[in-house]
């Protein structure tokens, strides 16, 4: 229950620190909670996606996975020549919000209570002869 208040509570910092970077604060603590933004929000949305791991492997994977799309971001925009720190946090947004969609599309429901299967009898056993 802590590590799951700890991490809203950093993904949180994190809006506002992209909130003040799309608003054009200039503050000292901007760059850190907009760091916060990029690094904890992208490791969410992988999270949400593994939901069968243990919870260290997928912290693991939800780490890397957003070291690597922040990278990513950043390169494709330096190589394109439009590189801008509001750009790039933007396109981490876009990424984020994908994420989220696909893990609320893809989650596993569990079956409605009155949702009963029919079971379909097997005639024979499949063998010729």
């Amino acid at each position: 229950m802590r590590a799951l208040l700890l991490l809203g509570t950093l993904v949180l910092a994190g809006l506002t620190g992209a909130a003040l970077t799309l608003a054009g604060v200039e503050s000292p603590a901007t760059g850190s909670l907009t760091l916060l933004f990029v690094l904890f929000t992208p490791a969410l949305g992988v999270a949400m996606l593994m939901t069968g791991l243990d919870l260290l492997a997928r912290a693991i994977v939800a780490g890397a996975a957003s070291v690597a799309l922040a990278a990513s971001v950043a390169e494709v925009m330096l190589v394109t020549s439009s590189w801008s720190p509001r750009g790039g946090l933007i396109a981490i947004m876009i990424a984020c919000v994908g994420l989220a969609i696909a893990a609320l599309v893809l989650r596993p429901r569990p079956p409605a209570a009155d949702d009963e299967t029919i079971p379909i009898p097997v005639v024979g056993d499949g063998r010729a002869g």
